[in-house]
């Protein structure tokens, strides 16, 4: 059989294999000899990409996809999907697929959706996923159109955490005007919870003077369902209990004793039952427990004004510590490139009530570089923090997807923020950066670093003889300011063991102090930094300059480089070329 077209681009992937081992005679495409170069063509650009693509092509639109089309099909459609009519693994949404396909087939023109809502059977249960993607038409050799061409990329982490950050926000502001008894309080938390997709029912128990244990509101059968040897464990040591879809967390009113009464969820069953939603299940029931330490302040015979400001606190610090838990949960942790180290850092502000836009992103783009991000959102709120999400998400997309230079990634950037009308929210310093190896391939492990700065403070580069160079070249504007308006690159070498420091400014920025007097003291922390691992070095230097009185948050980027001819220092770590989970 004549596949050696294809031989090159199948070993390069798992599904690249697959395809070149499957029996295509079986199929209405026939055997891959008999494939025409449009069809060819398609495919080796197909295997030839890191982004999810999949082609269906042919009167059955048979499905041909790469290794990242396939991780988004899930254990129960991918085995089955190679090479099967598309009409057939998605046979679930094909009403609403189906005429999409048809449209683009019959006008010739591409589609694009952003975060469309898919319900889907990929991994046994019928689930909520979201996708931003495009299909477009595919030419035969004869130019009639033979097949669509599939782009997409899941975005349902982003989606269902800002749907769930919002819900948290809504039941914050709703408790902050309830009246304070606890049958109120219990009553305004499940009309809002009863509307979340990602509940299928809900339940709070209170204890009461009169009935201990009894249900004041929401789903009775629920809490008659969850039963005695789930709910007293509960309310006797507030443990949080799971059985089944059912999650119960204890609610209490005090810091001392047991429980005064607990939440019960039964997670919806679109929605898989993961790290996330336990984490959103306990947000829920820290709100409501603030809720409670409020009446419970508030029946005691105190002062009203100083009541009055406990509440205020109570609550303000549960509002904190959801928005810290949420803006953590969108970091990713940092990839690992073989000779190459990365370390970053998060501290919230100590003082702080609420929090702020700070974030970090280190990931690899498709040609292998190691691109790093660190920036900071205009404001201090729950807004900046979403504000945050949605830049985050953007850049990284627009940086892996295009591999174009920092700059050109910026540009692209500021034109998004326009043309989606982010509005002023969205606007932020930043820095970009990319890692490139040599291209003439030095063994010496020289880098040369490209990057391009949105009106950030100046990155630092701690030579590996101890020497401390600050790389304050020209600043651009602000993201999100000047659409359309060109960026400045700048680049420097980077030899083995040299440290590259990327930081926010709430490391340096204090009141009343200069910016030469604060960059000088950053320079001081930051001397004999080369004879430090990065932990240590990022440990010492938040120490120094952002104890825990710190009044602003703190973001921290590292990175150093190591001789390719000699084996990755055990304080480096294993090192690998995969990017680490997102967490």
């Amino acid at each position: 059989m004549d596949t050696a077209w294809f031989g090159p681009t199948a070993r390069s992937s798992s599904m690249g294999s697959a395809t070149l081992e499957l029996a295509w005679e079986s199929t209405p495409l026939g055997a891959m000899s008999t494939w025409g170069e449009s069809l060819r063509q398609t495919a080796r650009m197909c295997f030839s990409t890191k982004f999810p693509v999949m082609i269906a092509w042919g009167p059955d639109l048979t499905m041909i996809f790469n290794d990242a089309y396939r991780d988004m099909l899930g254990t129960h459609k991918r085995l089955a999907a190679l090479g099967a009519p598309l009409a057939t693994v998605w046979e679930e949404v094909w009403d609403g697929l189906g005429a999409t396909v048809e449209q683009v087939m019959t006008t010739r023109l591409p589609t694009w959706a952003t975060d469309e809502q898919l319900m889907v059977n990929r991994s046994g249960f019928v689930e909520e996923t979201f996708f931003t993607c495009s299909y477009s038409p595919l030419l035969d050799d004869w130019g009639e159109v033979a097949g669509i061409l599939g782009i997409a990329t899941e975005t349902t982490t982003q989606v269902v955490t800002q749907r769930r950050l919002a819900l948290v926000d809504s039941l914050y502001a709703e408790l902050q005007r309830t009246p304070s008894d606890p049958a109120t309080i219990a009553q305004t938390a499940i009309d809002l919870l009863t509307a979340s997709p990602d509940l299928a029912r809900c339940s709070i128990v209170l204890r009461t003077p009169a009935a201990p244990g009894t249900v004041v509101t929401g789903d009775p059968a629920l809490a008659r369902e969850t039963g005695a040897d789930v709910l007293d464990p509960v309310l006797s040591s507030r443990a949080v209990m799971v059985a089944g879809s059912v999650i119960v967390a204890p609610l209490s009113s005090t810091d001392h004793g047991g429980a005064d009464g607990a939440l019960i969820l039964d997670v919806a069953p679109t929605r898989p039952f993961d790290a996330a939603l336990r984490g959103f299940a306990l947000l829920i029931a820290a709100a409501l427990s603030g809720a409670l330490r409020a009446a419970t302040l508030q029946r005691i015979d105190v002062d009203f004004l100083d009541a009055r400001a406990q509440v205020l606190e109570l609550e303000h610090a549960k509002a904190r510590e959801t928005s810290i838990a949420l803006q953590h949960s969108l970091f990713t942790a940092p990839p690992e490139p073989d000779h190459l180290h990365l370390v970053v850092r998060y501290q919230p502000a100590a003082r702080d009530l609420e929090i702020g836009g700070d974030w970090y992103d280190a990931f690899l783009t498709k040609d292998g570089a190691t691109t790093l991000v660190i920036g900071d959102v205009t404001g201090h709120d729950y807004h900046a923090a979403a504000a945050m999400g949605q830049l985050r998400g953007l850049i990284r997309a627009i940086a892996y997807d295009s591999d174009h230079p920092p700059a050109t990634v910026f540009e692209r950037t500021d034109e998004a923020i326009a043309g989606l009308n982010l509005g002023s929210s969205a606007t932020a310093t930043a820095i970009m950066a990319r890692l490139e190896q040599d291209p003439v391939g030095r063994l010496d492990g020289v880098r040369t670093v490209r990057w391009t700065n949105a009106g950030h403070p100046h990155p630092l580069l701690l030579r590996a003889d101890g020497t401390i160079e600050i790389l304050d070249r020209h600043n651009d504007p602000l993201l999100g300011v000047l659409a359309g308006t060109p960026r400045t690159e700048h680049s420097v070498d980077m030899h083995p063991e040299d440290t590259l420091f990327l930081y926010t400014d709430g490391l340096t920025e204090r009141r009343g102090v200069s910016w030469t007097t604060s960059t000088a003291a950053l320079v001081d922390a930051l001397r004999g930094g080369h004879t430090k691992t990065l932990d240590e070095l990022a440990d010492h230097v938040l120490a120094t300059l952002a104890p825990s009185e710190a009044a602003d948050d703190v973001a921290l980027v590292l990175v150093r480089p190591y001789p390719e001819n000699r084996p990755r220092p055990p304080e480096a770590g294993p090192g690998s070329d995969v990017p680490g989970p997102i967490i």
